[in-house]
């Protein structure tokens, strides 16, 4: 199996299954396998490149909400009757792939991506009638049809018939009723009558009631009428089933459309899920290659917290066909070889990586052995365990394979283990394969130091502080450092210094130049580190330094600006004031001109006036004011508060008329108000404004009585109006209109005189 558990690649699918929005497509990411068909790993890489870019330039790509609808399409295929809430379904689906098919229509068509959305199938029409038959909650609309509608309006007449009738009934015969109220059994309307009246009425009898003591009677007169509603109760349920059966054989009509419609939906989710994945690690698709040798600069493990992974580049160049990773104990070569393996496993499954460039080439298979409890599992002890995988592996690789070893051999006697690890490197160079094994022994060490065509590397060491750096070294040999570690945990420093002194009576002189050499190259790899900490805090100070040189200019620059714009602002403030003094000495001027002007000017002459009977007139001599009377010469006669006074013309001063204004009359109309008024239908709230207005109408019209029209029903509108007609002043008292006038569903309003 592809599965590739031992390189933590399930860990990398539950992360990828947070960014997906459907079920099956998490389920679809479970499953998915290692496909080695460059063509497949080509299409998956690209795939997830687009939606990337997509991402990138800001477009929301939503798969929220989407749900599998195949179960009911299958039910609709089988001709089965769908329910309202299953054909709802169908139509929030197809409306998910309208948006989505609209959506990516609107990116560059040269997007090789664009194929799943364009081979989505739509049917407007079918789904478009479901949305105007169906409400949301899955029942038909009352006026989904013209029959249902009328039904729906029969059904609510014979109702109100029914109740008014009953309202009736319960006034006249209260005594021979156990409860007055009415009550609905098998749709039919009854009433709860005592046993002893039981015989009073003709009809039906459905039961006893829980004691005995009354009976659910439906009397003869309300025969009819229920008969009435029990058919028109089974048209309504006759035309919704011939509703949903017609809107049934339209979705079955394009079942096979839209279940692949969603087999698409589920492929784009996978997608953007890895290219989500990869927009939140800021993670890389890398350039696939022909040839077998890979090439990652700044690689981290994924499944390292980012504080803390360590990134380190690998590569495999020529004349190089392995890798063999040395070093101490926890000190990386395993999470070196997983990193490896599971960023490869990725890309091929179409899922960034993060790195800041990686070429990747196309094997045509992966081997892996690493110790992941299969010995437990499998009841094999660990040396046997990894003989047997080691054994599958060589039977199957070739040159086009990927071999990843961790500790070639273990579990058994060193000396006979790294005989059979020499073996089994001889036999792997035979077959061609490129490799990457991790190992603490000498002997491969040895080994692979004298072979061309390995490549010998090293995890690091800090020999001050006794830890792993985690650091990855090319060209490099590295010391398990078994007995260092141990002296961070052993406090017996005899005991140290015992199993130093064994491990000098068994090393050879070539063992002792080679932990030499390892030592050395530890030692250099640390002052690597050291030198390399240093360039980055030399940078990191350098970047702030210029980081703060770009700050100086950017303010230079903007108080440059500052103080340009202020002294532009002042010249205008000084130009605008010579202006206004400019304009202020032309205005002065102007007005100067004009006075000399008019001190030149002749004076105009006034025109005379002439005065008329009926002028008001002003004697200027005493300010008494009249009117005139009659005019003889340069004598008139004034009317002054009823005294007649004769004077000259020549002491009058013409005074302006004044007109007398009618007082307008106001009178209120009130057109002719009906007699009644009927609310049967309305909505409570607005029956209760209806009504009131209405009186309002009538007891201004003088009215003595009116009739309001509201139906029995539940009895609610009846009972707001009452409480309303309470509250009002002028009405003098209100009740049930008699038989004739209807009953209980009318109120008759007496008004105060």
């Amino acid at each position: 199996m592809n599965d590739y558990r031992n390189l933590n690649l399930n860990a990398i699918k539950n992360q990828l299954k947070d960014f997906a929005n459907i079920d099956e497509a998490k389920a679809f990411i479970d499953e998915e396998m290692v496909d080695f068909n460059p063509l497949v790993i080509r299409k998956k890489t690209h795939e997830t490149k687009e939606a990337i870019k997509i991402l990138n330039d800001g477009n929301n790509v939503s798969f929220d909400g989407i749900i599998n609808v195949s179960d009911i399409l299958t039910k609709a295929e089988k001709q089965i009757m769908l329910t309202g809430m299953e054909l709802k379904s169908c139509a929030v689906f197809h409306n998910h792939c309208n948006r989505i098919k609209k959506q990516f229509q609107s990116f560059d068509e040269d997007l090789s991506i664009r194929d799943y959305s364009d081979g989505i199938y739509l049917a407007p029409s079918i789904f478009e009638e479901i949305d105007d038959l169906i409400e949301v909650s899955g029942e038909v609309k009352e006026d989904a049809t013209p029959v249902l509608k009328q039904i729906n309006k029969d059904l609510q007449k014979v109702e109100n018939d029914l109740y008014s009738k009953a309202y009736q009934f319960m006034d006249r015969n209260g005594a021979s009723l156990q409860e007055k109220s009415i009550i609905v059994r098998n749709d039919r309307l009854t009433f709860l009558v005592k046993s002893n009246d039981k015989n009073k009425f003709k009809g039906y009898t459905y039961g006893t009631s829980s004691s005995g003591l009354a009976y659910y009677i439906e009397p003869q007169s309300f025969i009819e009428l229920n008969n009435q509603k029990i058919s028109l109760l089974q048209d309504k349920e006759d035309e919704i089933a011939r509703i949903l059966v017609s809107l049934s054989y339209k979705v079955a009509s394009v079942s096979q459309e839209y279940q692949a419609n969603f087999n698409s939906l589920v492929q784009l989710c996978v997608i953007f899920a890895k290219a989500r994945y990869g927009q939140v690690h800021n993670a890389i698709i890398p350039v696939l290659s022909d040839d077998p040798y890979f090439d990652f600069k700044d690689l981290c493990h994924p499944l390292i917290d980012e504080n803390k992974v360590v990134s380190n580049s690998y590569r495999i160049y020529e004349p190089y066909h392995g890798i063999v990773i040395s070093g101490s104990n926890t000190g990386g070569k395993t999470v070196s070889l997983k990193a490896i393996g599971l960023s490869i496993v990725m890309t091929y499954l179409g899922i960034p990586i993060i790195a800041s460039e990686a070429k990747i080439p196309l094997y045509d298979h992966i081997f892996v052995d690493i110790d992941d409890n299969q010995s437990i599992e499998n009841s094999l002890s660990t040396f046997s365990a990894h003989i047997t995988n080691i054994n599958d592996i060589l039977n199957q690789a070739d040159d086009t394979s990927l071999i990843l070893i961790d500790e070639l051999i273990s579990g058994t006697d060193p000396k006979q283990a790294q005989a059979i690890s020499l073996s089994i490197l001889d036999k792997i160079k035979a077959l061609g394969s490129i490799f990457v094994i991790t190992t603490h022994f000498d002997d491969i060490k040895k080994y692979s130091y004298e072979d061309e065509n390995i490549m010998l590397s090293s995890v690091g060491f800090n020999m001050e502080t006794l830890a792993p750096t985690y650091h990855y070294y090319e060209n490099s040999v590295g010391s398990s450092n078994a007995l260092e570690i141990a002296s961070r945990y052993i406090d017996d420093p005899e005991l140290i210094q015992r199993a130093y002194d064994y491990l000098k009576l068994n090393q050879t002189k070539q063992d002792m130049l080679l932990d030499e050499l390892s030592q050395r190259i530890d030692e250099t790899n640390q002052l690597k580190e050291e030198l390399t900490s240093l360039e980055k805090e030399l940078k990191d100070k350098n970047q702030v330094y210029q980081d703060k040189i770009k700050e100086f200019e950017k303010e230079k620059s903007v108080l440059k600006e500052k103080y340009m714009q202020e002294l532009r602002d002042y010249i205008e403030e000084v130009k605008e004031k010579a202006q206004d003094k400019l304009d202020s000495i032309h205005d002065m001027k102007t007005e100067v001109v004009d006075e000399i002007d008019e001190l030149v000017e002749e004076p105009a002459k006034e025109e005379p006036v002439v005065f008329q009977v009926g002028d008001n007139v002003r004697i200027s001599d005493n300010e008494q004011v009249g009117t005139i009377l009659s005019i003889n010469n340069d004598t008139v006669s004034i009317d002054i508060r009823g005294i007649t006074v004769k004077t000259k013309i020549d002491r009058l001063t013409l005074m302006p008329k004044t007109t007398k204004k009618k007082a307008k009359v106001e009178s209120k109309h009130y057109s002719r108000v009906p007699m009644e008024i009927n609310v049967v239908g309305e909505r409570v709230e607005d029956a209760l404004d209806i009504v009131e207005e209405y009186l309002d109408k009538a007891n201004a019209a003088k009215m003595s009585q009116v009739k309001v029209i509201h139906g029995i029903g539940t009895g609610a509108l009846r009972n707001a109006l009452r409480t309303r007609m309470k509250s009002l002043s002028y009405i003098k008292s209100f009740k049930d209109g008699d038989y004739h006038d209807g009953g209980s569903a009318v109120t008759m309003v007496e008004f105060k005189k």
